[in-house]
């Protein structure tokens, strides 16, 4: 059952699925396909390297302050079909207000 929360217009000011998804979902070589420039693969690289891709922390390219992605324009398929209201979406505001 998904929890119960507003619909909300626009994920402006959210960035929940953002906050316990330590790196960028890319599939492999999706990041070569988007033509991702290699110096902002670095902290997703540390992040893998220090072994903390599972774990709940903000994607290496939230800027925290405006709940924005760094990187919009080159993030991967996955964040690109996330669905504003879905399952998915509500989960992840339940759990960051929750948590």
């Amino acid at each position: 059952m998904t929890p119960s929360l507003p619909i909300i217009e626009s994920c402006d000011h959210c960035s929940a699925c953002c906050r316990r998804t330590p790196i960028p979902p890319f599939q492999p070589g999706e990041e070569f396909v988007w033509n991702v420039p290699p110096e902002w693969l670095i902290p997703v690289e540390q992040r893998i390297a220090a072994d903390q891709q599972f774990e709940l922390l903000p994607c290496v390219w939230l800027d925290q302050d405006s709940d924005r992605c760094l990187h919009y324009e080159f993030r991967p398929q996955a964040c690109r079909d996330f669905q504003i209201n879905s399952d998915l979406c509500r989960l992840s505001r339940w759990d960051e207000e929750a948590g």
